[in-house]
């Protein structure tokens, strides 16, 4: 991990009235020693998923693609320029097959991804034919990473797929001046009224996945997600800042503007808890849950260096999809038998020693981000993060005991904020 030699790169530190110096490691605590007793932990649910890679081929556009920072560094519309090839059903299928055979998990997800995964919809709609159709061990969910511009076009091809899917998660990065800034050929229009098609047939849920660049604002993001929200078209919310290598350019400002844009939401979801109801605003009740019962992570966000994750990509099998194609842990051979080689992944959070992790207040939830992020990035990024992170959680542990109350008056545990939001955390990058 290169960044590691610089996470003592001199940062600009936040000294927030509130929270103290934002660079010191505990200066934000997730429990206190003194507050009031836990309450029980959450039941959670932890099914077998494999993400596959169908297309590196899209359309969007977006600034700072995470894929082709990762992967290959193209500035051309990378319909042309694909940093993977496209799936092998046949192939692709059977290894899905062979590794949910191994599993002791009881439900599995299959999880379509990209580039575009909507660029190769009838090879998606082939690998599903052949495991719905196999004898596979275990009941499989279908989820959909999507830019969301094909949405209508693909319902109307192949509306079957689309009534079965699960859970659909879309990335829309605030209203149309501000999503269509950093997404070029993502037109919002055309996203919306594929969600409006989507709605028709599909019985699963959407997510709407926003990623925060520095010139982009949480309040909007927030503020199409409530419009969708209450037209019925999107189900869930999560937001993640972008990977990237560059540090803030006036980050004390960034800071400030998102305090004030995480204030709103915490003021909403306040507003509808002491209605009874659950913002469902994934990461938030998943971080709430963490503050009310003592959990904790025990891994990195996305917990990669566990080795228990497979992104299948191109013929070979990662632990990450974002990772770099040379840290793949194995491959899948012309018949589709995956041939995993044993692997020690736990250098992939060594960034953790030198940024503090371990004696980070906030750690127990953060767990050290993202190990991508930490690949690709500057100390003085990962410094920044590190700021954000403890920023993000100190103002949401400042309304603890306004939740602690309402969830009580209207009989609310956590189980509920995890059974309508937070299990869904797993299908994301987990934290912001």
């Amino acid at each position: 991990m290169e960044p590691a030699k610089d996470l003592h790169h001199h940062l600009q530190q936040i000294i927030h009235p509130r929270f103290g110096n934002l660079g010191q490691p505990r200066a934000v605590n997730l429990t206190g020693p003194c507050g009031p007793p836990l309450l029980p932990a959450v039941r959670e649910k932890n099914p077998a998923y494999i993400h596959l890679s169908v297309t590196g081929r899209c359309n969007a556009r977006c600034r700072g693609c995470i894929n082709s920072a990762i992967s290959n560094p193209f500035s051309d519309d990378r319909r042309d320029a694909a940093p993977i090839r496209d799936t092998v059903p046949d192939r692709d299928a059977a290894c899905i097959l062979h590794l949910l055979a191994e599993t002791d998990k009881k439900e599995a997800a299959v999880c379509f991804y990209g580039g575009e995964p909507l660029l190769a919809l009838e090879k998606i709609v082939r690998i599903k034919e052949i495991i719905d159709h196999a004898c596979c061990p275990l009941p499989v969910s279908y989820m959909l990473y999507t830019n969301g511009t094909l949405l209508e076009k693909a319902v109307t091809a192949q509306p079957g797929f689309f009534t079965d899917l699960w859970l659909t998660s879309i990335s829309i990065d605030g209203r149309r001046q501000q999503h269509e800034a950093v997404r070029p050929g993502a037109d919002l229009v055309k996203i919306r009224q594929g969600l409006i098609a989507l709605r028709r047939v599909a019985g699963g849920r959407t997510l709407m996945w926003s990623t925060l660049r520095e010139n982009q604002t949480l309040a909007d993001c927030f503020a199409e997600f409530l419009d969708l929200h209450e037209q019925g078209l999107i189900d869930l919310f999560f937001w993640h800042w972008v990977e990237t290598a560059e540090p803030y350019e006036r980050f004390a400002d960034y800071c400030a503007r998102y305090e004030a844009d995480l204030e709103t939401v915490m003021a909403h979801y306040l507003a509808r808890l002491r209605e009874g109801r659950i913002l469902p605003v994934i990461h938030l009740n998943e971080l709430i849950i963490f503050a009310l019962t003592g959990q904790r992570r025990n891994s990195s966000g996305c917990g990669v260096e566990l080795a228990d994750n497979f992104d299948l990509i191109d013929g070979k099998i990662h632990s990450c999809a974002d990772l770099p194609p040379e840290m793949a842990i194995g491959h899948i051979d012309a018949q589709g038998h995956p041939h995993i080689r044993p692997v020690d992944l736990m250098g992939l959070v060594e960034y953790k020693k030198p940024l503090g992790c371990y004696q980070c207040g906030v750690h127990d939830y953060c767990g050290g981000r993202c190990p991508v992020q930490a690949h690709i990035s500057s100390g003085e990024r990962l410094g920044q993060y590190c700021q954000l992170m403890r920023l993000h959680v100190a103002v949401v542990l400042s309304h603890l005991d306004e939740i602690r109350a309402a969830m009580a008056a209207h009989g609310l545990t956590p189980q509920h904020l995890y059974d309508q939001a937070a299990f869904y955390a797993q299908f994301t990058d987990v934290t912001p």
